[in-house]
């Protein structure tokens, strides 16, 4: 089950949001009768375990029904520590934290290569395991679980009531929002929201998928165990049924309630959920005695169906289409403003390749797929500071090359090096840190961020913000400005700039195609792969994006085009190559492939006399 990521101001939220929360948390035990306060205690500890979980789903596009395994793991190493050990509850909590993520660092090695439903199952599996470890183990208090856990003590000052544990808490979970509001709005969060909209654009852009996923899922563990430590504080006790199944689903409640991915919503979710749960314990016994436990569960699956039927966004999501019918329209599309008459190079830098310099070298490539042979046997080379064109017929095999040459696809034999190394079989964002990336046939823009968003991703290896430095947004703020200030160099390029900051789903067809190669541009390659880049485009931005890949080219930039328009890519391309049936029938110049009889008979798969009748035949047929 992937889900995607709900990005805007209310995911976000403004600092200001911040400071409001935090009054509205300080007010509320003064005003709020003592068994809401009471509750509202437990929701601010459960919404550290769904804000985690919320991260998971809606950065990593992963469901987890194991979060109250992580949750039970902060719980016992926090009792243990402090009622074995007598260790301060401070550094006991960090221990625990520390523990948590430990674990689901080593589980998430092997388990977050499973997807979907596989891992959802996988992830349950964890609280049955932690469940019946504690139930088995004496060390932990088998059934009975470990009691005497002291309240918080501070400066001399115990926290004994709701009220004043409520106090204490609340500052904890506002500093746990703004450090996963930091992380969604830095650039691992926005790598992932790339991922969940297109995992093989965003690993061609150097994003390390699986890395990035384990991050979080160990990230989302963290919250968890701090959630656990927050608890077993609050009851002074911990037994086994700290990591019921119950509890996981009363987690995934809250956040899809608050809104996959939304921060926020985490905690509305949790105060949501908390007040339905205290609401059932009263009514359930009236209505079926002795069956609270069962029929509760049943309840939040009711709830939960409900959500996901109805209300898919979540409190979050409905926030957000009410904001939207109020935002003024979207500015209108900008017209390109490439300058025709410009040929100077263009992103030309220290250290790329000398013009003429081999860049990629592929040599008898195939590539199979069962029976079939959809690239037999193809090799050619490509230079720095040229065009070279892969042409050839539909199902001629040539983004089949192009998916083995970026990563996507392994061949079945044959080799593929890049600047002298082996890339074959190695994953894109390995051919992405080689500086080379790609667009592609069917466009791949990442629709749920905007135009700006989708460049930003290109930049993604010229960053240095990891999970922990992003999170706490002052080392990256420089590295964030320098980020949003070039994404409107490369937007200029393909005359996007005024539309910005307009979602990139809203733009028209051949809009979001010049958006893909801006986003490829950012990477700012040695190498680039275009894949039918003139499609959908007019004949204006057509003869501008020519003239963009010629500055390209007269900046050292080696680029290799696929288009059925073949005029185009003879006009523009070096050297070109011809595909037909997977084999490579033709490599030269595009003089001497224009009237190579093989393509003209096997690639056109027309006769001379049809190109008398045939104007598009005739051009390529005769050289007009």
């Amino acid at each position: 089950m992937a889900t995607r990521l709900l990005r805007g101001p209310l995911l976000r939220g403004p600092l200001w949001s911040f400071a409001l929360l935090a009054v509205v948390l300080a007010v509320f035990p003064l005003v709020a009768p003592d068994d809401a306060v009471n509750v509202g205690v437990y929701a601010l500890i459960y919404s550290l375990a769904a804000i985690g979980l919320s991260l998971l789903m809606g950065l990593a596009g992963q469901v987890s029904l194991g979060q109250a395994a992580f949750f039970a793991v902060g719980a016992y190493t926090q009792a243990v520590l402090v009622t074995r050990y007598s260790v301060p509850m401070v550094p006991a909590a960090v221990a625990a934290v520390g523990l948590a993520m430990l674990v689901a660092l080593l589980v998430g090695l092997p388990l977050l290569r499973l997807r979907g439903h596989y891992l959802a199952l996988a992830t349950l599996g964890l609280g049955i395991i932690v469940t019946v470890a504690a139930t088995e183990s004496e060390y932990l208090g088998a059934t009975s679980g470990i009691y005497g856990v002291p309240k918080p003590e501070f400066g001399g000052r115990r926290y004994d009531s709701a009220a004043e544990y409520f106090w204490l808490l609340a500052p904890v979970v506002v500093a746990a929002l703004l450090l996963a509001r930091n992380v969604v709005a830095g650039r691992i969060g926005r790598a992932l929201g790339a991922i969940n909209d297109s995992e093989v654009a965003a690993e061609c852009l150097g994003a390390d998928t699986f890395r990035l996923r384990l991050q979080v899922f160990v990230l989302s563990a963290g919250y968890a165990g701090l959630a656990g430590v927050a608890y077993v504080h609050w009851i002074t006790v911990v037994n086994p049924g700290a990591a019921n199944f119950s509890l996981s689903v009363e987690f995934l409640l809250m956040a899809v309630l608050g809104g996959i991915g939304s921060v926020w919503g985490a905690v509305l979710g949790a105060f949501a959920v908390e007040f339905l749960d205290e609401g059932l314990h009263d009514l359930i016994p009236k209505i079926v005695p002795d069956a609270v436990g069962e029929v509760e569960l049943i309840g939040f699956g009711i709830v939960l169906t409900a959500v996901i039927l109805f209300l898919p966004g979540g409190i979050h999501g409905l926030f957000r289409r009410l904001l939207d019918r109020v935002r003024p329209g979207a500015a209108p599309a900008a017209a390109s403003t490439v300058d025709d008459s410009d040929e100077t190079p263009l992103l030309a830098r220290d250290g790329r390749p000398a013009p003429g310099t081999t860049l990629l070298e592929v040599e008898h490539l195939v590539r199979r797929f069962g029976g079939v042979v959809a690239v037999d046997d193809v090799s050619f080379e490509v230079r720095a500071g040229e065009i070279f064109g892969l042409i050839g017929p539909n199902g001629a095999g040539k983004t089949t090359c192009f998916n083995i040459v970026s990563g996507v696809l392994t061949p079945s034999t044959g080799t593929v090096r890049l600047k002298g190394e082996r890339i074959d079989g190695r994953k894109p964002h390995v051919f992405a840190r080689a500086r080379a990336t790609r667009t592609f046939q069917n466009l791949q823009i990442f629709r749920s961020t905007t135009v700006r968003g989708n460049v930003a991703v290109g930049r993604h290896l010229r960053g240095r913000a990891g999970l922990a430095r992003g999170a706490l947004v002052l080392p990256a703020r420089a590295e964030e400005r320098a980020i949003h200030r070039s994404t409107d160099d490369f937007l200029s390029l393909v005359g996007l700039s005024e539309v910005a900051d307009r979602p990139a789903g809203d733009l028209p067809f051949g809009q979001q195609r010049l958006l893909e190669i801006a986003r490829a541009l950012a990477l700012e390659p040695d190498l680039l792969l275009l894949d039918e880049p003139m499609a959908g485009l007019s004949g204006g931005e057509r003869r501008d994006l020519a003239r963009l890949l010629r500055r390209l080219r007269a900046g050292g930039m080696a680029i290799v085009l696929v288009e059925h328009d073949v005029e185009a890519v003879l006009a523009l391309a070096d050297r070109v190559a011809v595909l037909d049936d997977g084999r490579l029938i033709a490599l030269g110049d595009p003089a001497a492939v224009r009237h190579d009889p093989a393509v003209v008979a096997a690639y056109l798969g027309i006769e001379e006399e049809q190109a008398a009748v045939d104007p598009v035949a005739r051009s390529v047929v005769q050289g007009d």
